[in-house]
């Protein structure tokens, strides 16, 4: 490795993690997790909240909550599809199989995963998500 790319590669900020759920406590537990595996992870409480902190372009992901009150998971991710923004989005879920569920892959969605969220697989999730971006 040379100075230059020694340089870029200490300077260079960690992938963006944004974990949206309205329950605290997976909130945090994602928040945790996503901290551990060294990203930069930004919780929020509803879609409402990420939409005043998001902005475009940077090197990040999703985890995103299917139900929560005001815009949904779902929601949330249709809109920023109609801007033609294609941020990856692993979605999780308490009703994994229904329909309305399975609508995030429709908006491009990597994965729909169950609470309560295995740590090992929404870390490969999470790692494939920002290695598309």
């Amino acid at each position: 490795m040379n100075a230059e790319q020694d340089h870029n590669q200490a300077t260079a900020r960690p992938a963006r993690v944004f974990v949206i759920d309205d329950d605290s406590a997976v909130r945090a537990a994602i928040t945790l997790l996503v901290r551990s595996c060294g990203w930069d992870a930004v919780p929020c409480d509803s879609a409402e909240q990420f939409l005043q902190l998001y902005s475009p372009g940077e090197s990040q992901c999703l985890v995103l909550d299917h139900r929560m009150p005001g815009l949904t998971g779902v929601q949330l991710q249709r809109r920023l599809r109609e801007q033609n923004d294609h941020v990856p989005v692993i979605m999780v879920t308490a009703h994994r199989g229904l329909p309305e569920a399975d609508k995030a892959y429709l908006y491009g969605a990597h994965a729909v995963l169950g609470k309560p969220v295995d740590g090992t697989e929404l870390e490969g999730w999470i790692r494939r998500a920002l290695a598309s971006h």
